[in-house]
């Protein structure tokens, strides 16, 4: 079937976790099914207005609104997703875009203006977060926060009840959506997020070699991983790492290796056991040489798409019980502390399934996007028959009642 797209990220490459999670299921149903995909992009975007990646049709518009709305929200004016009023007045213009009529349409938040104006039968909410509860522990310091939280309350409300499947990616967020908005089972699917299996592999070991010595990694120096975008949890569990976690550690041999955007929070940081590299589509070097990735994030939203990530590199894992969340089949591959406790579960420098000479876990093995995006085409093609969503073969868990998820 011909499947259309909608998000107000650019996928490709995808730097970040709404993007990695939306290419990689995109790319996983295009093993299967015709894949178009729309991505409103700034106007200062060089990338081609059209391109193929992974047998998935990526179409970009540009949205000059998104920039005014954007430089709103770093005056703490108005959050983000106002751009969704400006893309559901275009919405019919946008719904053009696309090359022929569809059997679904996947759209996120601020793109579910296009369910009346794209005639695909099935319109599915694609939810990254529980956006309501995002919102109130990211977004709480913008000007106006409570009218702008029952604007989002209602986008979002009026989405799940638009939408014949919407999408989630973890129980807690399954149980939220159930909670505020009435959202009934049989129309909830469960994907989880997961990791780039055409990018991601555990590290020949003369691979690791040359990754630590080009880190200037010493032969037993543990090397401490924490990858993020520069989002507000990403910057608290960063500041945690560098003032609480690795000071005790400094002259054992320890070395704390960060990677992505959230570095920008780094300005001025010259600790002689720390190592910084800016955001990259590559992440294989670090992941590489490191022995152990961290996830100690105590707010969010949906899921971390590190930790998988982290899992199918064949590190170590260390994360707070929330960071756990979304993931509760890998809990047992995983290191669980509260940030009070993560220096002592360092300190005991935790060995993954690699080092441990096992291996890749059939647990990590099911959450390779290719895969989770082939699950995800079972639940729509379930969906279109009718048919019980969660009986799909190898599809989502039902869902199970539980605490918010952010």
């Amino acid at each position: 079937m011909l499947i259309h797209a909608a998000t107000d990220n650019d996928i490709h490459p995808p730097l970040f976790g709404g993007p990695q999670r939306t290419f990689g299921l995109l790319r996983g149903l295009a093993r299967r099914h015709e894949v178009e995909v729309l991505c409103l992009v700034p106007n200062r975007s060089r990338a081609p207005r059209a391109e193929r990646a992974a047998g998935v049709s990526i179409l970009r518009r540009k949205a000059w609104y998104t920039s005014a709305v954007w430089r709103l929200e770093q005056a703490r004016l108005a959050p983000m997703f106002l751009a969704a009023a400006g893309h559901a007045v275009s919405a019919e213009r946008l719904a053009r875009a696309f090359s022929a009529p569809a059997e679904a349409l996947l759209a996120d938040l601020n793109l579910t203006g296009l369910f009346g104006a794209d005639s695909a039968p099935l319109k599915v909410y694609t939810a990254n977060n529980v956006e309501l509860d995002h919102f109130r522990t990211a977004r709480a310091d913008v000007a106006g926060s409570a009218f702008w939280a029952a604007r989002l309350r209602a986008l979002e409300a009026r989405a799940v009840e638009r939408a014949g499947l919407t999408v989630v990616c973890g129980d807690e967020d399954a149980a939220r959506m159930r909670e505020l908005y009435g959202a009934r089972d049989e129309s909830v699917a469960v994907i989880p997020n997961g990791f780039d299996e055409t990018a991601v592999r555990a590290p020949a070991p003369e691979e690791r070699a040359r990754a630590r010595a080009a880190l200037g990694l010493g032969e037993r120096e543990y090397a401490a991983l924490f990858v993020g975008s520069d989002f507000p949890h990403n910057r608290a569990a960063l500041a945690w790492l560098m003032d609480r976690v690795m000071p005790p550690l400094a002259g054992e041999g320890f070395r704390l290796l960060v990677a992505g955007s959230v570095t920008r929070s780094l300005a001025g940081r010259r600790e002689g056991w720390l190592l910084a590299r800016p955001e990259t589509p590559d992440l294989a070097p670090v992941l590489q040489a490191a022995d152990a990735g961290l996830n100690p994030v105590t707010t969010g939203g949906g899921s971390n798409v590190k930790l998988p990530t982290y899992l199918a590199a064949g590190l170590a894992v260390l994360s707070t019980p929330f960071g756990l969340r979304g993931f509760a089949s890998l809990k047992p591959w995983v290191v669980t502390a509260g940030l009070e406790g993560l220096t002592e579960a360092l300190r005991t420098r935790p060995a993954g399934w690699l080092a441990r000479g096992l291996p890749m876990p059939a647990e990590v093995t099911e959450h390779a996007w290719g895969r989770l995006g082939e699950r995800l085409g079972e639940a729509l093609e379930a969906k279109r028959r009718g048919g019980d969503i969660h009986a799909a073969r190898g599809g989502p868990s039902a869902p199970a009642a539980g605490k918010a998820g952010a």
